[in-house]
Parts: structure tokens; sequence; C-alpha cells
């Protein structure tokens, strides 16, 4: 096989092998102090990437592997980890769409309606699960927040986070309203003839 042969597959299996790496690591206590799920996948993406460039550096001892190669590949796996982590495990975690699909399946031989989606949503996830008190305690453990007598504040750095979020909304065409900003106009209302 040819060196650029072999650099390929290289690249390709690497996130197959990182991945297995870092769905292996989830389930050692490694990180288990850090109760934020985003920041421990954070931790076990970085660290999954580390072991496979180490494991890819030891192969190299019998088997030549480039050093920009073996990079390459650690980068690449961190890469697909990260959006892996964001685009479920996260997803799952905070999503207040996830939560209602689950109450709908939970009432499939009764439906809800919408008023009583909402009532279920205030008492279950809002209420029931505390997500409030949760969220204070993330924002708390991250430092962007506060709390002093009861009362919950922004510090500098969740105000530098929060300027950015607004910075970041409108390029991204987020709902502004999530970052405290008016929302947008509704757009003129188009005339069929």
């Amino acid at each position: 096989m040819s060196p650029l042969l072999r650099t390929l597959a290289l690249l390709a299996f690497a996130p197959l092998l990182g991945f297995a790496l870092y769905l292996g690591l989830t389930w050692t206590p490694l990180f288990a102090g850090v109760h934020i799920l985003f920041y421990r996948g954070l931790l076990l993406c970085g660290s999954s990437a580390v072991l496979l460039g180490l494991i890819l550096a030891l192969i190299g001892r019998w088997r030549p592997i480039e050093p920009v190669a073996i990079v390459a590949a650690a980068a690449i796996s961190l890469s697909a980890n990260l959006m892996f982590l964001i685009v479920l495990p996260v997803t799952i975690d905070r999503s207040i769409s996830v939560f209602l699909l689950a109450e709908i399946d939970a009432h499939r031989a009764s439906p809800l309606t919408t008023a009583q989606l909402e009532q279920a949503f205030v008492q279950h996830y809002v209420r029931d699960m505390h997500q409030i008190d949760r969220r204070v305690a993330e924002q708390t453990t991250s430092g962007t927040i506060s709390t002093e007598g009861g009362k919950i504040r922004l510090t500098p750095r969740g105000e530098r986070f929060l300027r950015l979020a607004r910075t970041l909304s409108g390029p991204f065409r987020t709902d502004p309203r999530f970052v405290g900003l008016p929302a947008d106009p509704a757009p003129p209302a188009r005339v069929v003839k």
C-alpha cells in the first residue's frame, strides 16, 4: 500500500477508533466529579484524542506513521467526537423538544392538547425536575452568575458570554428573544393575486 493510501486509511479509521475510545471512557469514573454533562464530555473528547494519538505513536514504532498524520488523526477524531457530543448527548440532556416528545409518547392512549402539554412542561420539567435550580447551579459552576443574599447576578464572565451570544444571534438567525433582544419584526404579508 502506498504511503498516501496508508495515511488516508488512517485518517478514515481514526474517527471510528476515537469514537470507540470516547464511548468507552464515558463508562469509566474518569472525570466523574464533573457533573455538567457538556464539560465532562469536553474533557473525555480531549482525553480520547490524546489517547488515540498515543496509541498511534506506539503503533508507529512497528509500522511507520508520519507524526503529522498522527496529529491529523487525533484532530479529526476530536472534531468528530465534539460534534457528536453537542448534537446528540447534550441535546438529549438539555432539549425541551426532547422532553415534550417524551411527554407526548407517555400519553399515547389519551393525547394531550397544547394547553395540557404546556401544563405538563411547567409541572414536570420546571417544577418536578427542578430545572431552574439545575441551571442556576450549572451557571454558578461555569462562573457566569453569582448568588449573593439569594439574589442572582451576572458575573463579568456572564456579561461577556451574553454579549457574544447576542453578537452571534444575528448572523446565525437564532431567536433573538433568547438572548434578551427584541423579536424580529414580522415580515410583510405576501399578497397573492
